[in-house]
């Protein structure tokens, strides 16, 4: 130290802060609210439909392969009359 100077008392300045920051995660919750909105819509689908008609022909008809069976008639008819005679 100096000989020359007398002691002085000290000078205290103000203190100097210094911060540390700490980040700790806090959870909070976030609600995103989903609706489902079904919906029914009704769509053309065509459904084919072949209904079948069966007919039977006049049963009075006579076709060609029938030939013999007309003629046999026919001679009874012939019988049938003379027996009435």
């Amino acid at each position: 130290m100096n000989h020359y100077c007398p002691p002085l008392c000290p000078i205290v300045c103000d203190p100097i802060q210094v911060v540390e920051d700490y980040y700790v995660p806090q959870i909070v919750p976030v609600i995103h609210p989903i609706e489902v909105i079904k919906k029914t819509h009704c769509v053309p689908v065509h459904h084919h439909l072949y209904p079948v008609v069966v007919k039977e022909e006049d049963p009075c008809y006579v076709s060609s392969h029938n030939s013999k069976k007309k003629s046999v008639k026919k001679s009874g008819k012939a019988r049938t009359s003379s027996r009435k005679r």
